[in-house]
């Protein structure tokens, strides 16, 4: 029998919380979102053929299963505004620890229970993964759920929503703070960082020295998934098995001259940032949109993105030749 006896709500219509959605309906599941009465997600919600709900005039009494998939910065005022419409005793599942771990959720909302299911991939990738049956894994917590029977109970319904949004490597079990700490780690240490911009000026070194922008391209962006792919796929043992011997030797002497102790020292220096939680004072402090608007214009502005858009524009006017 289903644990989710009562449709599951989904909170907002991002791109984590489409995937989400499609991807639990697909699988069975009875799906409803909840939007602003002024959210510009309400057209394609509706198209997708949802029932949609609005908060501020819906019923939320009949839900017991609600999916918080709106931006971190916005589930603590949802929460504070919408306080009374949700019934106490519901499940408020995240897909990031930040949130509960900032706000401190399980003191300033205790009446409802806070758990956790974090799929370790993008929105796109968790719905693509489900669509071709490929590997998504998957971190959980219902650590914050004291009462025995109350936390069988929600793990049971994490773990159908797991299985219906398409986990199947784990999900494993964690708390909100280890996912959080480890997942601001990452990207700060290497997804968000050292891969966009160390392959940014690679790009420029080549075309510096008058290598093609199209080479250059393929060398420092368009390999970067491949090789990606392989490490995951066969792990790093076998990688370093297989590469050329330059690659081999190339690897190794970047590796002694880049990541030395100054190296070790920054990375350092960015993990007692968020252990210490500066980092998420850092975040508060911040205006993301104007962050958002700085850096894309940054990369608006970058020859290898200018490069991407026409590649990219090549590739599908050939698929569809």
């Amino acid at each position: 029998m289903s644990e989710c006896n009562s449709p599951i709500l989904v909170i907002g219509f991002g791109s984590q919380a489409k995937s989400w959605a499609l991807n639990l309906r697909d699988s069975g599941l009875n799906v409803h979102v909840v939007l602003r009465k002024n959210s510009p997600s309400i057209e394609l919600v509706q198209k997708l053929g949802f029932k949609t709900l609005f908060f501020g005039e819906s019923d939320l009494k009949p839900y017991s299963t609600f999916l918080m998939l709106t931006p971190d910065h916005t589930h603590k005022m949802i929460l504070n505004t919408y306080r009374e419409d949700f019934p106490k005793k519901s499940n408020f599942i995240y897909a990031h620890g930040f949130s509960y771990c900032d706000g401190s959720f399980e003191k300033t909302f205790p009446e409802f229970n806070h758990l956790l299911l974090a799929p370790k991939a993008i929105a796109s990738e968790v719905r693509f993964q489900y669509e071709t049956s490929g590997k998504l894994g998957a971190a959980y917590s219902v650590e914050m759920v004291k009462d025995p029977k109350n936390r069988e109970s929600a793990q049971k319904t994490i773990m159908e929503i797991a299985k219906g949004i398409g986990i199947n490597v784990g999900p494993f079990l964690t708390s909100f703070k280890e996912e959080c700490y480890a997942d601001l780690f990452s990207e700060q240490s290497i997804l968000c960082s050292l891969l966009p911009y160390a392959s940014s000026i690679s790009f420029k070194k080549l075309r510096e020295k008058g290598v093609s922008k199209e080479i250059a391209y393929f060398e420092c962006w368009a390999e970067l998934k491949l090789i990606c792919d392989a490490l995951t796929k066969i792990g790093p043992a076998n990688f370093f098995k297989l590469i050329s011997p330059n690659a081999l030797i190339g690897g190794e002497k970047a590796k002694n001259i880049l990541f030395d102790n100054d190296f070790e020292q920054k990375l350092n220096s960015l993990m007692d940032d968020i252990w210490s939680k500066k980092f998420f004072k850092e975040v508060e402090s911040t205006d993301i949109e104007q962050l958002r608007k700085k850096v894309n214009s940054y990369w608006e502005t970058q020859e290898i993105q200018k490069l991407h858009k026409t590649l990219q524009t090549i590739a599908i006017k050939e698929k569809n030749f």
